[in-house]
């Protein structure tokens, strides 16, 4: 059986998406597509624009066969933190072949390379690493400055203006991740990437016939929120999810950092300093430059910009905030389960074959937990099970409807 294994957020579901799952199916010959989906909040540290359910029936429309949730303890956090959750689940089921992902190098074999240096940390690479860190640098730029000078003096076979392309696009960085993530667990699921097409992964502008980044999509819908026209979406999504999504804007059904304002502010009055630098992205200087600052708060997104700096870039304030809100302490070293979000009716083989060969327990009603569980996967269930419950909770006084708690909520079976 082969079987292809993605890591998404579709945050929402379009074209680009629909090619990925249209390539697996086609030129990697998958006969089943496994999709490890983030929950109801994303990598850069935000809610996503739709609810789990909506975006994980998106994805069976496009061709996936099988939905699971990447927690938010994972969905939520750094690229490194992002990949290594979805690669654990992916592996977890004990079925997935190969893993594709977008890029912007579409090549695999230079970002295993880079992947490499980065998971086995030369000894030269590391002291100049340190070097750039101690010199007030931000993580990712430090890395950078590091195997740059690195590669210089080394006879690798691959160019320092390679390396530099690589580290300085965001797929191609989430791309390193994932490769760094299957070697560190000598993993057997192949990296398989192809070339990224249409918008740039942070392109704003919606350009025509084009396949859009997820990015320019949200930007179109929070201009004008109640009258918001989505005939230019017409040629970038796929009908069926674009039904979806009209369906959501015109009952309010959807979020974005501005509707967690309050929530947010209030969460931060009532921590101290030493409490708010408890929470996964907050180190003790940032929690007191939140502290600092609060005086000056008038929203999620002025407060990051505010609290930002040469050292500390907007996406880690943006996900710790969100780790205080969500009380995400830290993140977990792997997923204790796979809790399923949607499937296919004819994909009850990919099913049997991950109960007989899966290494997690496949959770498909959260109520069933205490049954399959130990104490620590209920704790990690618990976390997720209260974040989901936030965001549900804002959602449903954002349309008018009443509360569904996360334990009532169906697997979407298609």
């Amino acid at each position: 059986m082969n079987v292809t294994g993605i890591i998404a957020e579709y945050n929402p579901f379009h074209n680009g998406h629909l090619y990925q799952l249209s390539y697996a199916k086609e030129k990697l010959k998958a006969d089943y597509i496994i999709v490890a989906m983030s929950g109801d909040y994303v990598q850069r540290g935000a809610p996503a624009l739709l609810p789990k359910h909506i975006r994980a029936e998106m994805a069976l429309l496009g061709g996936a066969d099988l939905v699971l949730e990447l927690p938010a303890q994972f969905s939520s956090a750094s690229a490194e933190f992002f990949a290594e959750g979805g690669v654990s689940l992916l592996e977890g089921t004990g079925a997935v072949t190969e893993l594709c992902f977008g890029s912007e190098e579409g090549h695999v074999e230079n970002m295993l390379l880079i992947a490499r240096i980065l998971t086995e940390e030369p000894e030269a690479y590391r002291t100049l690493l340190r070097q750039h860190l101690k010199e007030g640098r931000s993580f990712p730029c430090a890395r950078n400055l590091a195997l740059d000078r690195y590669l210089r003096a080394s006879s690798l076979p691959v160019s320092v203006e390679t390396a530099s392309r690589l580290l300085s696009s965001p797929n191609n960085i989430l791309g390193i991740e994932y490769c760094k993530a299957l070697l560190q667990r000598k993993s057997s699921i192949k990296p398989v990437t192809l070339k990224r097409k249409g918008s740039g992964y942070h392109e704003a502008e919606l350009k025509s016939r084009q396949a859009p980044s997820a990015t320019a999509i949200r930007t179109h819908l929070q201009k004008s929120p109640k009258d918001t026209d989505t005939s230019p979406l017409k040629e970038l999504m796929p009908e069926a999810s674009l039904r979806l999504l009209e369906s959501s804007v015109k009952r309010n059904g959807y979020l974005t950092e501005s509707d967690f304002d309050l929530l947010l502010h209030y969460r931060l009055l009532s921590l101290t300093p030493e409490q708010t630098a408890e929470f996964q992205d907050i180190s003790p200087e940032l929690a007191r430059r939140i502290q600092n600052r609060l005086n000056d708060y008038q929203g999620f997104s002025q407060f990051c910009e505010l609290l930002k700096t040469r050292e500390i870039t907007r996406t880690r304030i943006q996900r710790g905030l969100m780790h205080v809100l969500l009380g995400i302490r830290k993140t977990p070293e792997k997923i204790p389960y796979a809790r399923v979000l949607g499937f296919r009716k004819d994909a009850a083989p990919l099913l049997k074959e991950i109960k007989k060969r899966g290494i997690l327990p496949l959770l498909t009603r959260p109520a069933d937990a205490p049954e399959l569980l130990s104490p620590g996967a209920l704790a990690f269930l618990e976390t997720n099970t209260r974040a989901s419950n936030i965001y549900e909770s804002l959602l449903c006084h954002k349309e008018g409807r009443a509360f569904s708690h996360e334990y009532q909520k169906p697997v979407v079976i298609l």
